[in-house]
């Protein structure tokens, strides 16, 4: 079993108690990546709910979402799946990814429910979310760090990161313009 991470997934370890064979970059050519998912628990709480990452169809000029494929014992799929479906809060979906070499199909999570965010949302309130929120993993602050982090170990510039990540910044360091 495949699966394709390209948020946390891609950095937290979680993968090592399900048996995973080998981690690989990846890209999902057909899906790009949005903060756009208010997180309750591992980012944020209720009362002040963290932002983070959810996959939506690339549109006009956007580049494809770049990440990891995990490969998995067909054996644990269930467990995996059950683990990271209560984790990202929906259930895996398949989409086609590409691997060095070679197209296959992959599990992955897509949110679309009650806690996505709104579109109009704008990027100085977006930031301001991430500075304020902290969960049961960390804040969302360290959260994007972190995303950024491991994008740029692989060698990978996401525009959706790094000008959430520019906002984050001039936020947190007081810059006033939007």
């Amino acid at each position: 079993m495949w699966l394709f991470g390209y948020g946390s997934l891609m950095w937290d370890g979680w993968e090592t108690r399900y048996g995973c064979h080998q981690r690989v970059h990846a890209v999902a050519p057909q899906h790009r990546r949005v903060f756009n998912k208010r997180s309750f628990e591992r980012w944020g709480t209720s009362a002040l709910p963290g932002l983070t990452l959810n996959l939506a169809p690339v549109q006009g000029g956007d580049a494809p979402c770049q990440g990891i494929a995990f490969d998995f014992p067909d054996a644990h799929q269930r467990e995996v799946e059950a683990y990271l479906s209560d984790r990202e809060t929906c259930h895996a979906s398949n989409i086609d990814i590409h691997l060095s070499d070679t197209e296959i199909t992959a599990r992955t999570y897509i949110y679309d429910g009650p806690r996505l965010i709104e579109d109009a949302l704008s990027l100085r309130t977006r930031a301001r979310m991430i500075l304020m929120a902290e969960g049961i993993a960390g804040s969302s602050f360290d959260y994007v760090s972190n995303v950024r982090d491991h994008l740029e170990q692989l060698g990978v510039s996401d525009p959706a990161v790094d000008e959430l990540w520019n906002a984050v910044v001039a936020v947190r360091d007081g810059d006033r313009d939007e």
